[in-house]
């Protein structure tokens, strides 16, 4: 079906940088190219520190340190090198970077721990009877299988509800390719082969990710529950037991040994501070240490450049004025079953513990698979929408950023997506920052797999990656007022707002924009008052006049409360996300009404599939956020217990942690899209009734909309008078 093209392009746009991909949604248009920089130029007070930053960053260290967290086997749990959620070698890493950040000269170093259900790899293998074959498969976040599992082995080929058809899987291991970019995440697939009656599936990768080569091997994490025992093996071993199959070989032993505990895990998140001259407010420096395979850039890498800064900054001398915290997170990939928000479980118990962070963290910047070379030999900041602005500055403007080599840093932000600590701590109140890049390839073939090496390490791009956000940390110390623009949320749901079919809810367009501007006045207002701080601030520094600085210090911390505070009211009323992206307003639920429009205009002319891919279905599959693309490949149950993870009507507050109550509400059409998609075509069909059912879920979400305009004027006027 060509169609799944077009889905893979959407899922592309939605996960094309993770940290793990991160999306590069509120990337602007270059103004000169790429910046770069072989030293710094900058007038600004902070400029002598950025240099003497910049002079005792050791690479060095930070790479060996990365090496020791990817390859040293007594922090493995087992052979392939995992170190997962709550597991002994997390237990084990989580000792030896605590006694590294004593070694570097960190205070106030704590492990902090924080419950997460446990999922411990400890051994797996796979034989067929009459061959050669015997692999040690991976395993992904569920039950093992108790011993050995002596089972006939079917090949189900691409694993959707058409591919069991008139086989017998029941109590057997069914054998599937897989491609979790184009197609669909790795629960449906266990829910499809579990409905079947399977007592196992193994899975391999036909497309999307893993294309290192037909010896890569690739997971994720699992989102559903505890349903059946379930592996990945490489294509390379899955051909060679499809053709054993194939000669009537089709007894197999299947042996996964895990520690899987629902609530019965402790993951540690790390951390040390660099104590400032207050400690009233912080900057937090972070990555996370769980791990697949070597898991050298994701994110072993990340943890050796936020120590790499922390050494720098202590062996440079720096006193900073607020603390600078390193935090090495725990579960990060996985921590919580039976989830659709299943990762970044340490950083959520870090940030719920630490509540006097809540307001008082002017910024977190974190790190995911920072040393690398892109395709186009690029690095690049990511950030909440409130920091676009600073960005800009700190690269345009500021000269302090040095680049190194032939890498280049690109000169705008990209926004964040959710997939890393970062989107926790924004639910928090904490507007953050973290290091990005464009580069599909490399995520497509090297992301969760052993080729996820140190032979990936490019030293200039690792360097350019410490001296940014090394010296955007310095920035934000040295400043007094932070530059936290929340025009930009004014902006945002300006551009998100589809006029036409929120006056149709019953919006009045000129009211909400009206809001809109109120908002956007006020932000504006707060911007300007801490532009002149900061200008004053800078004088008085040329001057050498302590006293007048600290008086504009004093100035600046109260702005950054009001502004802080406000950055947390925003997130809640008006974030919100469909999986992988956050954005504020609420632009898919209007692009729900677009595709129902395409769907029923497709049923009207009588046209399931078109050339112009504007048939009903080419418009159905795209409905909620595409998840409804589930219903085209799986049976009902499948398609619907997926759907039932996002709903706020449906999803369990304890499992969705940063997602509960961040979604929008869940179009359930689904039957229709099912029945339609197994048509050939719809002559002779009555497709009244369909019409029917996406009319009526038509009129549910512009219901739906009318309620989240409301909610959002109010919250627009109030965040307002929060910040006059």
């Amino acid at each position: 079906m060509k169609r799944r093209i077009t889905k893979a392009a959407a899922l592309l746009l939605c996960f094309a940088l993770v940290m793990l991909s991160l999306t590069g949604c509120g990337k602007g248009e270059a103004e000169e190219g790429p910046y770069t920089a072989s030293a710094v130029d900058s007038e600004y007070s902070m400029a002598d520190e950025v240099e003497k930053f910049l002079e005792a960053v050791d690479t060095q260290y930070g790479y060996d340190l990365a090496y020791r967290l990817s390859y040293d086997d007594e922090l493995w749990d087992n052979e392939l090198g995992w170190r997962t959620a709550g597991s002994d070698a997390e237990h084990r890493a989580a000792d030896v970077i605590a006694e590294e950040m004593k070694a570097i000269g960190l205070e106030d170093v704590e492990k902090v721990g924080t419950e997460c259900d446990k999922f411990q790899f400890n051994d797996a293998s796979l034989a067929v009877a009459g061959t050669d074959i015997e692999v040690m498969p991976a395993s992904y976040q569920c039950s093992g299988t108790d011993g050995d599992l002596t089972a006939e082995i079917v090949d189900c080929g691409a694993g959707t509800e058409a591919d069991y058809e008139g086989k017998d899987v029941e109590g057997k291991i069914a054998l599937v390719g897989v491609d979790q970019v184009n197609e669909s995440w790795i629960d449906n697939y266990i829910l499809q082969a579990a409905e079947e009656g399977a007592a196992a599936l193994v899975t391999y990768s036909v497309d999307g990710y893993g294309r290192a080569g037909d010896d890569s091997v690739n997971v994720q994490d699992i989102c559903t529950g505890d349903i059946i025992p379930t592996v990945a093996i490489s294509k390379q071993d899955a051909d060679k037991i499809i053709e054993a199959v194939s000669e009537g070989k089709n007894s197999a032993v299947l042996n996964v040994d895990v520690d899987f505990e629902v609530g019965g895990g402790t993951t540690y998140n790390v951390m040390g501070t660099i104590k400032g001259k207050s400690s009233e407010n912080r900057i937090i420096l972070s990555g996370h240490y769980d791990k697949y395979w070597y898991g050298f850039q994701d994110d072993s890498a990340a943890i050796g450049l936020v120590f790499a800064i922390a050494k720098a900054m202590k062996d440079s001398g720096y006193v900073p004025e607020n603390d600078i915290v390193v935090v090495a997170h725990g579960a990060e990939e996985w921590g919580v079953s039976d989830s659709v928000f299943d990762w970044t479980m340490g950083a959520w118990g870090m940030i719920e513990k630490q509540k006097d962070w809540q307001g008082t963290t002017l910024a977190m910047l974190n790190c995911e698979l920072p040393a690398f070379r892109t395709s186009d030999n690029t690095v690049a900041a990511g950030c909440v929408p409130e920091f676009r602005t600073i960005v800009s500055k700190l690269v345009n403007e500021t000269g302090l950023v040095v680049t190194s080599g032939d890498v280049a840093m690109e000169r705008n932000s990209f926004d964040s997506s959710t997939m890393e600590d970062g989107v926790t701590y924004r639910w928090h109140g904490v507007p953050y920052f973290i290091n990005m890049f464009e580069d599909e390839d490399w995520l497509h073939a090297n992301y969760h797999t052993s080729y996820d090496n140190a032979d990936t390490y490019d030293e200039d791009t690792f360097r350019t990656n410490i001296n940014w956000m090394g010296a955007l940390a310095i920035y934000i110390d040295q400043t007094p007022a932070l530059e936290l623009d929340l025009t930009q949320v004014a902006d945002d749901i300006e551009a998100n707002l589809n006029e036409s079919i929120d006056a149709e809810a019953g919006t009045d367009i000129e009211e909400y924009k009206a809001c809109i501007d109120t908002l956007r006045t006020a932000a504006a207002s707060v911007n300007e008052q801490a532009a002149q701080i900061n200008e004053e601030y800078e004088k008085a520094a040329a001057a050498g006049d302590d006293d007048e600085m600290a008086e504009l210090r004093e100035q600046g911390r109260k702005l950054n409360s009001k502004t802080l505070a406000a950055f947390a009211a925003v997130q809640p009323a008006f974030c919100r996300v469909d999986d992988f992206a956050a954005y504020y307003g609420h632009p898919n639920m209007t692009a729900n009404v677009e595709y129902i429009d395409g769907t029923i205009e497709g049923l009207e002319n009588g046209v399931l599939w078109g050339e112009e891919e504007d048939g009903a279905m080419d418009y159905a599959w795209q409905i909620n956020s595409a998840l409804d693309y589930n219903w085209m490949l799986f049976s009902k149950g499948v398609a619907e217990e997926g759907l039932d993870h996002y709903d706020p009507d449906t999803m369990d507050a304890e499992k969705s942690l940063w997602g509960y109550q961040r979604t929008v509400d869940i179009l359930r059409v689904g039957d229709a899209t099912y029945e339609l998609s197994r048509m050939d075509d719809i002559e002779g069909v009555d497709t009244e009734k369909y019409i029917e059912i996406y009319k009526n879920a038509r009129e549910e979400a512009l219901g739906y909309i009318l309620e989240y305009c409301n909610s959002e004027m109010k919250a627009m006027k109030e965040i307002a008078s929060m910040l006059n």
